[in-house]
């Protein structure tokens, strides 16, 4: 029998049973020294960002998703049910046009939240320019819990047949 055997780094194979060894001695064998890291401006990534958001909003902002009346979204479409995010294209749509009452009937957390996430790129970007790490508030596991359970909620409610004119406004409210 004869073992494999490695020198100066290279791999000498010798036959064993007719099979050729393939693999190094792991004994010997030392990771690769480290690549140089390049540093990149700390604003380069909210930037990116920036322009992939730019993006797609003139993407809404050029194709009007209320246009079509086929609701984009797939549990709307296969269900027959609003999820969270249901009308969140048309709220998107509305608040490029400078509309939020119509963003907010079309969904209310997205006329919300999407002004609140375009501030805090801000925020990012300009921190990121003074080369000031940012970094945001960490969610506990009762913090993730309640806003499930508030998504799960407003849900069920956008999505109950009752008469009443606030639970009716919830509704994304397409066919």
């Amino acid at each position: 029998m004869s073992d494999v055997t490695v020198t100066d780094g290279d791999l000498a194979e010798q036959p064993h049973d007719g099979v050729p060894a393939s693999l190094p001695n792991t004994s010997d064998w030392a990771p690769p020294a480290a690549l140089p890291t390049t540093q990149r401006p700390r604003w380069i990534t909210p930037a990116a960002t920036g322009a992939v958001l730019v993006a797609g909003c003139a993407a809404v902002a050029m194709w009007d998703p209320g246009d079509g009346g086929t609701a984009v979204c797939w549990s709307k479409a296969v269900f027959g049910i609003d999820c969270p995010l249901c009308g969140g294209l048309r709220a998107t749509n509305a608040l490029l046009r400078g509309d939020w009452l119509a963003a907010a009937d079309h969904n209310v957390l997205v006329a919300i939240g999407l002004p609140i996430a375009a501030i805090v790129w801000v925020l990012w970007l300009i921190r990121s320019i003074q080369d000031k790490p940012f970094t945001l508030p960490k969610v506990s596991r009762a913090g993730w819990i309640a806003i499930g359970v508030f998504l799960l909620g407003f849900t069920v409610v956008r999505n109950l047949n009752v008469d009443v004119s606030w639970v009716h406004w919830l509704a994304s409210d397409t066919s």
